[in-house]
C-alpha cells in the first residue's frame, strides 16, 4: 500500500519550496548548526521501561474506535486487560484519532494521537499546511517569538480543550498523579504541543512523561528551546533509522527539533531494534538530522521500531 508514496519526501520538498514563496515566508534560513557530541546507548531495560508502552498505546489508535473502546486488539491485548478507555475523538480526516485512557497498572493518565491517514486529502493538507504562525497566546503561557506549523498548531487547537478538561478530570477521578503523552508522525506533533499545553495547565506535582514517534519538525528555534525549556529531560522523540518525515520541513525553512532524540540505528530480521542510540543536542549529525534525503528510506517512518513495532493495526 506505501508503496507508490516511495518518492514522497522529495516532492514533499519541492512543494515546501513552492509554497515558501507562495506564502510569502521570512528569508531562507542557512542550515542549523548539527551537534557533534557522541551519542550514547539505549539499554533494553530503558527501551522497555520507557518506551514501549508508549509505542503500543499509540499503535492501537490504528485499530479503529469500535476495537479500541472494547479494547480488542493486538496492541490491545500486548498492554493487558487493564486499560479503561475514557474518551475517543477525532475524526481520521481533519482530525487525527486519538483517546483520553486510564493505565490501571501504572495508574497513569494516558493521551495518544494517531498520524496521517495517507488515504484521506485532510489529513495529508494538515501535513502540507507548513506556513509559520505564532504560538496562540490563548493556550500557552510564554509564546514570545515562538511560532509553529500552522497545520500541526490548527488541528491541535480542535481538541485542545477537550483533552485538557478529560486530562483533568481523570487525574481526580482516579487519583492519578501520572501523565504520558505519546503520538506518531502528525499525531507526535499534536502530542507535542499538547504536552507543552498540559505541562504548563496541570499542577508541578503530576508528572509528565512525553514519548513520540516519527516526528516532524514543526517549529521555529524558539519554538525547540521552549520545548527543552518546559518539558526537558521528560520528552523523549524517537526516530526509525532513515524515517525521511523526522528531516522535513526543511532547516532552511526555519523548522528546528526540540532535543530528547532516541536514534534506532539497526533493527532485525525480526523487528527487533538491535542499537539505539540517545541523540545530545536538539539536532545531532550522528543521528536523523545526518541523514541524506537522498537515501531515505520511506517505510521506515511506519517502523518496526522495536519489539516488531508498526504503526499500523496489522502487521
Amino acid at each position: 500500500m506505501l508503496a507508490h508514496y516511495t518518492l514522497t519526501p522529495k516532492l514533499v520538498f519541492i512543494f515546501m519550496l513552492f509554497t515558501h514563496s507562495t506564502f510569502s515566508f521570512p528569508l531562507l534560513h542557512l542550515p542549523h548548526a548539527l551537534s557533534s557530541d557522541p551519542t550514547t546507548k539505549v539499554t533494553p531495560d530503558f527501551v522497555s521501561s520507557t518506551l514501549l508502552r508508549p509505542a503500543l498505546f499509540t499503535r492501537a489508535i490504528y485499530c479503529g474506535e469500535s476495537n479500541v473502546t472494547k479494547w480488542d486488539c493486538e496492541p490491545c491485548r500486548a498492554l493487558g486487560p487493564d486499560i479503561h478507555v475514557i474518551k475517543w475523538g477525532g475524526d481520521n480526516a481533519a482530525v487525527p484519532n486519538y483517546i483520553v485512557a486510564h493505565d490501571n497498572s501504572t495508574n497513569t493518565i494516558v493521551v495518544a494521537h494517531r498520524g496521517t491517514n495517507t488515504k484521506n486529502f485532510l489529513s495529508i493538507l494538515t501535513d502540507l499546511e507548513i506556513k509559520h504562525v505564532d504560538l496562540d497566546k490563548s493556550i500557552f503561557k510564554h509564546p514570545d517569538g515562538v511560532t509553529v506549523h500552522v497545520g500541526f498548531q490548527d488541528t491541535f487547537k480542535h481538541t485542545s480543550s477537550i483533552i485538557l478538561t478529560e486530562v483533568k478530570k481523570a487525574l481526580i477521578e482516579y487519583q492519578s498523579h501520572s501523565v504520558l503523552i505519546t503520538g506518531h508522525s502528525q499525531g507526535a506533533a499534536i502530542a507535542t504541543l499538547g504536552a507543552v499545553m498540559l505541562h504548563e495547565q496541570l499542577d508541578s506535582s503530576i508528572k509528565k512523561s512525553v514519548v513520540v514517534f516519527g516526528l516532524p519538525r514543526m517549529g521555529n528555534e524558539h519554538w525547540a528551546n521552549y520545548v527543552d525549556s518546559t518539558i526537558g529531560s521528560e520528552f523523549h522523540r524517537v526516530t526509525d533509522r532513515k524515517d525521511p518525515v523526522v528531516d522535513l520541513p526543511p532547516h532552511l525553512l526555519n523548522f528546528f527539533h526540540p532535543s530528547g532524540e532516541i536514534h534506532i540505528e539497526e533493527v532485525d530480521e525480526n523487528g527487533q531494534a538491535t542499537k539505539v542510540a540517545a541523540c545530545p543536542g536538539q539536532e545531532n549529525k550522528h543521528c536523523s538530522a545526518g541523514n541524506s534525503i537522498f537515501h531515505d528510506e520511506w517505510l521506515n517512518h511506519r517502523g518496526p521500531y522495536f519489539n516488531n513495532i508498526l504503526f499500523s493495526c496489522k502487521k
